[in-house]
Order: structure tokens, then C-alpha cells, then sequence
């Protein structure tokens, strides 16, 4: 074998490019003292002139340290933009990538990065900063933290009008189209409360509080859990209603809520309106 040969076969071994210190050690078993990084070297770059190989600038200008292979340049990027996205345990900027990469390759980052993600071996999530990862991941792993937080508020918020309440973790197995984690509930129908159930749920607060005014919301809790046994459902603007149709009739006197804005969106949504001034939130009945 001659080194020329030697050094064709390494590198045709290699899935990266190599320096020639490298190669002088993969080939000095074989040939021994014909193997010397100095005979390498010029072999190397006589047939990097002559087109059987590909000399790749990396280094510095005061210390280059040129890589060998016999890939095209961008085959060549292609190759080290895997090895590093692959051996990595968690996504990584394009941009980082781009830089890590040498001199001579920077230029073919894009049209690697699409090679790579045209074969299935990358997968770019675009908006705002490029995160390059080794697959495609599941949609929810593409929220930062800050985005599952304001999941979870807007829950909170529409929690409040569903009849049956939705979790988080439901919403994210949606977004990554997966079954729920508990089956949907069989098709239920609403059912409203008469005016015995208020009164029922209106004494039993009646004695754990220390005022004849009781919170709209702990009444309307208590419908939720009567609903439930009842092998229903509880509907916000049924109750709202409901509550709103007593008031008018004189039947109860509403007590109201002077800073509606400091509610939670679900307490807000149960707020009833009154004749004059704010909305109600808390109620008793009318002797």
C-alpha cells in the first residue's frame, strides 16, 4: 500500500475531516516511518491540488491547521453539523453552530443544514432564535417556560365558562396530538338547580360564615359538586342566570363587589348585575 492509497483509505473511513496529524496516525501501523506527519502533510496537499481531495481552511491565520477529506464542502459541513447536533442532549442555536464550524465551511452552513433536515437527520424550529435539533420534537417541547405558564393562565381564564373543566396537560397532549390522559366524559346534559337546592346550599354555608353574605362563587362550587352526583353538568350562565331572575324578583339581595377587576376571570364571569353600581358577588335571601 503507498501512502497515497493510505491516506485515501483513511479518509474514506473517516465521517469527518481529518488533520494531517491525525491521518499520520491512523496510517503509521501500516506504513511505519513512510507515515511521517511531514510526508503526510505534502501527499495531502499534492492531491488536494490535483482535485482527489478537499482542503478545508480551519485554524487560525497565524496557527492554520487545514482538515482533509473526500467530501464536497458541503457534504463536509453536513457531516459535522450530525455528529454535533446527534451527540448533543439537547437542541442547539444555528447560530452557535454556525460559528463552531471552520473558516472554510461557514459559508455552506444553510444549504448543509437543509440537506440535513431535507434527509430527516435535523430538525429546524424556526421563530425567533433557529434551534437546530436531532429530530423532530414532540410541538410542546418547543414551548419555553414562560409560554406553559401562559397556558396555563388562559386555562384559568376559560376554566371558568366550560361546563367541564379542562387540565393543562390535556391541552398538551392536543398540541402534540396525542389521546388525553383521561378519556372525555361520556356526552352529559346541563341541569339547572331549583330554588330549594340554593336555599339547601345557601344554610349549610350560612353556618361556617360570619355574615348572612355568601360568596356567589361558593354557592355556584356547590351546584358544580350537586351537578356531578346528579350524573350532570353545571353551566355557569345557567346559575349566573338563575341568581340574576331571583334578584330581579326581590327574592334575594346581592351585595356588590366594589373592584370587579381584582377577580379571577372565573369569579368574574359569575358576577350578577345589579340596578345600580357595580355587579353583585355575594347574596342572602330576603326575609
Amino acid at each position: 500500500m503507498t501512502l497515497e492509497t493510505a491516506i485515501l483509505d483513511a479518509l474514506a473511513r473517516s465521517a469527518l475531516p481529518l488533520k494531517a496529524a491525525d491521518i499520520s496516525k491512523l496510517i503509521k501501523p501500516a506504513l511505519g516511518k513512510a507515515a511521517s506527519p511531514k510526508a503526510v502533510a505534502a501527499a495531502l496537499d499534492a492531491q488536494a491540488s490535483t482535485g482527489s481531495l478537499t482542503r478545508i481552511l480551519a485554524g487560525t491565520a497565524a496557527k492554520p491547521q487545514p482538515l482533509f477529506t473526500l467530501q464536497s464542502p458541503e457534504d463536509a459541513t453536513a457531516a459535522f453539523l450530525k455528529s454535533w447536533v446527534h451527540a448533543s442532549a439537547k437542541e442547539q442555536p444555528a447560530a452557535k453552530l454556525q460559528t463552531k464550524l471552520p473558516v472554510g465551511l461557514q459559508s455552506f452552513f444553510e444549504a448543509a443544514l437543509a440537506q440535513l433536515a431535507s434527509a430527516g437527520d435535523a430538525f429546524v424550529q424556526t421563530g425567533g432564535k433557529r434551534l437546530i435539533h436531532a429530530r423532530r420534537p414532540r410541538p410542546t417541547q418547543t414551548l419555553s417556560a414562560a409560554q406553559r405558564i401562559a397556558l396555563q393562565k388562559i386555562l384559568q381564564t376559560v376554566n371558568g365558562a366550560r361546563s367541564q373543566p379542562a387540565s393543562l396537560e390535556d391541552l398538551l397532549a392536543w398540541l402534540d396530538q396525542e389521546p388525553p390522559s383521561t378519556p372525555p366524559p361520556q356526552s352529559t346534559s346541563v341541569i339547572a338547580p331549583s330554588e330549594s337546592d340554593l336555599q339547601t346550599w345557601y344554610e349549610l354555608d350560612r353556618i361556617r360564615s360570619s355574615t348572612m353574605m355568601i360568596p356567589i362563587p361558593a354557592t355556584f362550587a356547590r351546584y358544580q359538586a350537586w351537578a356531578a352526583e346528579c350524573g350532570g353538568v353545571a353551566d355557569i350562565q345557567v346559575f349566573r342566570r338563575f341568581i340574576e331572575k331571583l334578584y330581579n324578583d326581590g327574592r334575594l339581595l346581592l351585595e356588590p363587589c366594589e373592584r370587579p377587576q381584582d377577580l379571577p376571570e372565573h369569579e368574574r364571569a359569575l358576577l350578577v348585575p345589579m340596578s345600580l353600581g357595580p355587579p353583585g358577588y355575594s347574596w342572602c335571601w330576603l326575609s
